[in-house]
């Protein structure tokens, strides 16, 4: 991505410091930060972010059964998308993932309300914000996992760029 920064530096260097300020430490610790990051990654697809949030995750202390329920969490809204609420298979599936594990239930509804953010379902947004605050997140930390979801939505489009100058330059 480097070669490219060269064709609209001005927009690279706004980009780099909206993605620093979103995730410095605030509200949320930047290891909650990534943990999002990386689930929500996973709403995505964006591979890149995957594996940039993955090792930035690790580097902050989070633990690989962290991820991976942090992940499941994601699976979950995204099959509730779809899926009959009432069916027991999904409420057997939904209340796995949104159980308290390895990460707290505050952070599995603040996980949730930055994957609908992605998917842009505001009806499961309201719902995961209302769960968010019975769970005990703050109302800032509710609008710091939103502006996570922000970076890596732009994120998964600033990563796929190299596709238009790999087909550029064919």
């Amino acid at each position: 991505m480097k070669m490219l920064r060269k064709y609209a530096p001005e927009q690279f260097k706004a980009f780099a410091q909206f993605d620093r300020n979103i995730f410095k430490h605030g509200a949320l610790t930047k290891k909650e930060k990534e943990i999002i990051a990386v689930a929500v990654a996973h709403v995505t697809k964006c591979h890149y972010c995957i594996d940039v949030h993955t090792k930035k995750a690790k580097a902050q202390g989070a633990t690989l059964e962290e991820l991976v329920e942090a992940v499941f969490v994601v699976s979950a809204v995204e099959a509730g998308e779809v899926m009959e609420h009432a069916s027991l298979a999904y409420a057997n599936f939904y209340e796995a993932a949104f159980k308290q594990g390895n990460i707290s239930g505050e952070l599995k509804a603040l996980i949730a309300v930055a994957a609908t953010c992605i998917l842009q379902n505001f009806e499961l947004m309201d719902y995961y914000t209302k769960q968010a605050l019975e769970r005990g997140a703050t109302k800032e930390q509710i609008i710091e996992a939103k502006y996570v979801a922000s970076a890596l939505k732009a994120g998964s489009v600033y990563a796929h760029m190299i596709h238009l100058y790999e087909s550029f330059i064919e």
